[in-house]
């Protein structure tokens, strides 16, 4: 088992990373608990947590919603959970998303404990903090930033994706090592790295972004590398169609374009962004009239101020710059990139 120790301004914390960490044990700390997942998970791990009060939602990303929120709450109050209770998340980045929202406002905040299934949840999702539902107008639009108690990220777990899920939680694990790793980027394309290395890796990465920058006001904003066009083709296609690792894989082939013909980003950085997304069975090119669609909608990602974004760019593999650029820009030169 490997462990990663977060320290933040706003919560300190143990990722625990290993096999068989699928358990109630921790959970009986508090004076009660339930746990949130959903109706693919439930069915597979339900018998780990014979003690729990359930709360399952349907899968997906449409269920991280206002509506199911207000479910959660109401279900919280049903099962008499106090101040000095728990919410527990078990399932994928969509589950960890909504219970920690429901955790950091239900009764003005209980504790919360993460189980990741999956693997952008085990990388990246359930480490940090973040915490939100989503609008019909954008992705994570209604949020807080709430620690978890723990992360018990169980390995065994990933033995269950499917080829299309692990893929998703892949893309962000490239992430990492285009904006912080340029050791992790060379084992990425070599392919000898254990997933168990492999994800505390990105925790590791993660954790540092986190001490620096709890509240992601700056040089945390860097792992939103690839997040403002995905979560922009995320909105424009409907919540579902595209897996978020799915869409952050298009995200960073379109940043990388666009910071080549910036002149910030180093020649070739586009062509060795499809060649690594490629090697993991992940999507780096989408239908133009959508990603069209998705510029048109950039002025409502919540790194925009006035007429700018903070756009996240490459200037070498392994660093990550932070770039303040006019929307109108961003738009006029990806479109003569793709029509």
């Amino acid at each position: 088992m490997k462990k990663v120790f977060v320290s933040a301004q706003n919560g300190a914390y143990d990722i625990l990373i290993g096999k068989g960490l699928l358990s109630g044990d921790c959970l009986k700390q508090y004076t009660d608990y339930a746990i949130v997942t959903d109706d693919k998970v439930y069915p597979i791990y339900h018998q780990h947590f014979p003690d729990a009060k359930w709360i399952v939602l349907p899968e997906g990303e449409t269920a991280k919603s206002m509506s199911n929120l207000e479910m959660i709450y109401g279900k919280l109050m049903e099962y008499g959970i106090d101040r000095k209770g728990a919410l527990a998340a078990l399932g994928g980045g969509v589950v960890g998303d909504i219970t920690g929202f429901a955790a950091a406002t239900f009764k003005r905040g209980v504790a919360f404990v993460q189980f990741p299934t999956t693997l952008l949840a085990q990388v990246d999702s359930s480490v940090g903090g973040k915490v939100a539902v989503n609008l019909p107008a954008g992705k994570n639009m209604v949020g807080a930033f709430y620690q978890p108690d723990v992360v018990l990220a169980d390995t065994g777990t990933l033995e269950t994706l499917d080829q299309r899920q692990f893929a998703a939680g892949m893309a962000e694990v490239i992430k990492y090592a285009y904006i912080f790793d340029h050791d992790l980027h060379q084992r990425l394309k070599r392919g000898d790295m254990p997933i168990e290395e492999i994800i505390a890796r990105c925790c590791e990465i993660k954790a540092d972004y986190v001490a620096r920058d709890p509240y992601d006001t700056g040089a945390r904003m860097q792992l939103n590398y690839g997040h403002t066009i995905g979560h922009a083709i995320e909105t424009v296609a409907g919540y579902g169609t595209f897996l978020h690792g799915e869409a952050v894989a298009i995200g960073m082939e379109v940043a990388a374009q666009l910071g080549e013909v910036l002149g910030i980003s180093p020649s070739g950085l586009a062509e060795d962004t499809r060649q690594l997304l490629e090697q993991y069975g992940l999507p780096f090119c989408v239908d133009n009239k959508l990603l069209m669609e998705a510029l048109g909608i950039l002025l409502a990602d919540k790194k925009a101020e006035g007429r700018k974004i903070a756009f996240i760019l490459i200037d070498r593999i392994g660093h990550a710059v932070i770039k303040s650029l006019e929307v109108e820009v961003i738009q006029k030169k990806i479109k003569e990139l793709y029509l």
